[in-house]
């Protein structure tokens, strides 16, 4: 049985390719240059597949494609751009296309996937196209386009995701992003980071307490699992979940229910689970951190987010960004800055990139900014590190990280009274410490209560009080 094949391309020699590489005894193809040609072809005769470029003379290719879909034809369609950002490829997926091919192309590539697309079938729908406004990420590499692929095609499911990445790679957009464009965008997209609160506390602030459940609670309070109710609940650092907690977590996902802190009642629960991480969660497990179970539970689907040296052709269009919205689009970066900005590591990411424009854009009243600016700022920031590498070891710098990122997610106006912090910072502090010592010895406590500085019988409170395991 033959199949007719409609190539829409205004690439002269791209479209001779196509053709050469398509023909065969069970293809027929035709190759028009313009959407108005292809409608016409497709007004005559009935094709299997169409391939169209986005960009053609007389319009986005995707017009076509929707047209195509209101005309409720069977007609598979593979879409080919140069065009490559996130919102490109929703709008394909919400069109139903059968492939997204990013130029330049795999030939071979290619024919794989239209051999296949001719040999099945596929259902087709057809949704509202964002508006070009909501674009919320911007880079056109071949590994962010991997991303946009695995986000277009998590549209139309509940599924969990787990999403990795160093930080400042933009884990938290790439969540804001899959909730935008999912059936539950009307709904809220609401985010608790497990490094910002005290770990006595995340319990209670995931599902909510009774009045009276502990000293302090005075009344009943809702937690987050409620606040994102229909919506989907954004879990930030997730490998700093406490593994008493994790239980709980792993019994909404199993069972999609809970009860607050403290209270009896059962509440369904329909909230879609997105979490993040930049620790290594395989290792977490293997080392007993973290459940195996609840692992396997929200890495169900798995987007890894590219560091910015993984993606440096995308610098430059990040770069023009930032400092666009930073200048009000009055300044402009030099072409000579291109290879500078792309040399740089950005070990803090694209939120050092941003951070990087932010002041550049307030310091310098050029209009362009020149390589001498970029060299000098560049210079600066090795600087700065390597006097921050000098004090990576300061316990309290991590303390002031860990601080900051806790008073950032507190609400001035709220009741804070109960929160106990003093005692909790230094139970926090306190039980690592002496679990440490204690394993350097082989838990010999003499040695331990020698070490810390205290007699051994305050050891053993401590031990029994902060309910240490010592190893036999």
């Amino acid at each position: 049985m033959e199949n007719n094949i409609l190539i829409v391309d205004s690439d002269i020699s791209l479209k001779k390719i196509l053709v050469k590489s398509l023909s065969g005894a069970k293809n027929i193809i035709r190759a028009v240059s313009t959407i108005s040609e292809a409608w016409v072809e497709i007004s005559k005769n009935y094709y299997d597949l169409i391939l169209t470029d986005i960009e053609l003379p007389d319009g986005d290719g995707l017009e076509l494609v929707e047209k195509i879909r209101k005309k409720k034809l069977s007609t598979k369609i593979i879409v080919i751009s140069a065009k490559h950002n996130l919102l490109t490829t929703v709008k394909a997926s919400e069109l139903n296309v059968y492939e997204y091919i990013s130029k330049p192309i795999d030939l071979n590539d290619l024919i794989i996937v239209v051999s296949r697309c001719l040999q099945k079938d596929k259902s087709n729908t057809h949704q509202l196209i964002a508006d070009d406004e909501k674009l919320p990420m911007i880079g056109n590499s071949q590994v962010m386009q991997s991303v946009y692929r695995t986000i277009a095609k998590l549209m139309k499911t509940d599924l969990t995701v787990l999403i990795t990445g160093e930080s400042g790679t933009g884990k938290e957009l790439v969540a804001k992003a899959i909730h935008d464009f999912s059936r539950r965008a009307d709904d809220d997209f609401v985010v608790l980071n497990m490094a910002a609160i005290p770990r006595d506390l995340i319990e209670s602030e995931l599902f909510g307490y009774e009045k009276g459940a502990f000293t302090g609670a005075e009344k009943k309070t809702i937690g987050y699992f409620e606040k994102a109710e229909k919506g989907t609940l954004f879990l930030d650092e997730i490998g700093d979940m406490p593994f008493e907690v994790q239980a709980r977590l792993l019994r909404v996902l199993q069972m999609g229910e809970y009860s607050r802190v403290g209270g009896r009642e059962v509440i369904k629960s329909d909230v879609r689970i997105i979490s993040a991480t930049n620790k290594n969660l395989k290792e977490c497990v293997e080392s007993g951190t973290f459940r195996e179970d609840l692992y396997y539970r929200l890495n169900v689907v798995k987007i890894n987010v590219p560091s910015l040296r993984d993606r440096k052709s995308d610098i430059i269009l990040l770069s023009n960004f930032f400092l666009k919205k930073f200048s009000n689009g009055v300044k402009q970066i030099d072409d000579d800055c291109i290879k500078l900005l792309e040399k740089y590591r950005w070990p803090g990411n694209v939120r050092e990139l941003e951070n990087f424009f932010k002041k550049i854009s307030v310091l310098y009243s050029d209009n362009v900014i020149t390589k001498k600016i970029i060299e000098e700022e560049i210079n600066d920031i090795d600087e700065v590190s390597y006097e921050q590498q000098q004090s990576e070891n300061s316990i309290s710098d991590s303390m002031i990280v860990h601080l900051s990122n806790f008073f950032d997610a507190l609400n001035p106006d709220d009741d804070n009274s109960t929160l106990n912090l003093y005692e909790k910072l230094l139970t926090e502090f306190e039980k690592p410490l002496i679990n440490k010592a204690l394993n350097f010895f082989n838990g010999n406590q003499i040695k331990t209560a020698a070490m810390l500085g205290i007699n051994r019988n305050t050891l053993r409170k401590k031990i029994k009080d902060l309910k240490i395991t010592l190893k036999k």
